[in-house]
């Protein structure tokens, strides 16, 4: 008896120590992971009934992307989004896809925009793996997570920049807005189109790393975020973030944090509280 009562407790103990293993979730909270790949964007969400990818940063960065991925035990996505494919968005996603099994892939354009795009299209084939495009009105839902997109407004705007695959994340009462590249003029259809009401959010990805071309102070205001993320390379060559977008991020009350100086970084909530700490 005493040497069953032992084995039991030895199989109690490492039930324990696999439910704290790296990646494992904790109990009923999204977590937020701006992953550290240079200039470009990656930004993994794990939520209590599976794991979301949105962007896969650039080909340099992919080893990085997939190690990490590895190293948080991520072994499926049950959707990766691609906002759009420039080579900053996509450049590691043939890897992720050749690597990690994947549901659902959403992504603007086609091969023909690049070679990045051409490798990805040819990847997902392989995969058997068919993307496709998400417009306004496309909503997911996994358990209490749930993505709408908001642009493109139709495929037929989905192409570059301007057709970056914009998607609003609710979890409770916390809100997150990603908008890949988008620029102003698309900050100002989501305004016309939804109004601050629809808008605001407590995360806010600053849009294009930085760029002056995104993040007016009408859309900030609308949006009015407690905290505003820039995934930006150290020492980029587009001087990305540009001193006026921090200026206008200061001025409207958000912590603004940046990969280029803290590295990867993550948010924690339950729907209710949220925070920022340790990767």
């Amino acid at each position: 008896m005493k040497g069953l009562r032992m084995l039991l407790l030895l199989l109690v103990s490492l039930l324990c120590l696999a439910s704290c293993a790296v990646g494992e979730r904790n109990g009923e909270v999204l977590e937020i992971r701006f992953l550290d790949v240079g200039q470009g964007d990656a930004i993994l969400l794990r939520t209590p009934d599976g794991d979301i990818l949105i962007d896969a940063g650039t080909e340099d960065s992919q080893e990085t992307l997939c190690l990490r991925l590895e190293q948080l035990g991520v072994t499926e996505l049950l959707l990766a989004i691609l906002t759009h494919t420039d080579e900053d968005h996509i450049g590691g996603a043939d890897g992720v896809l050749e690597t990690v099994s994947v549901r659902e892939l959403w992504v603007n354009g086609d091969a023909s925009q690049n070679e990045s795009a051409e490798r990805l299209f040819q990847v997902a084939t392989q995969c058997g793996i068919a993307p496709r495009a998400a417009c306004a009105g496309e909503v997911r839902r996994v358990g209490d997570v749930l993505i709408s997109v908001l642009l493109p407004l139709s495929a037929e705007q989905a192409s570059g920049n301007e057709g970056s695959i914009v998607v609003k994340v609710t979890f409770g009462e916390f809100d997150m807005l990603l908008t890949g590249d988008a620029g102003v003029e698309q900050e100002e259809i989501m305004l016309e189109r939804y109004g601050a009401a629809q808008l605001d959010c407590e995360l806010y990805k600053v849009g294009h790393h930085g760029s002056n071309t995104s993040s007016s102070q009408e859309f900030l205001g609308a949006l009015s975020p407690d905290f505003a993320v820039i995934s930006c390379g150290a020492g980029n060559s587009y001087g990305h973030p540009m001193g006026e977008v921090l200026a206008r991020l200061n001025a409207s009350g958000a912590t603004v944090l940046r990969t280029d100086l803290s590295g990867e970084i993550v948010f924690t909530t339950d729907g209710h509280s949220w925070s920022h700490g340790d990767v």
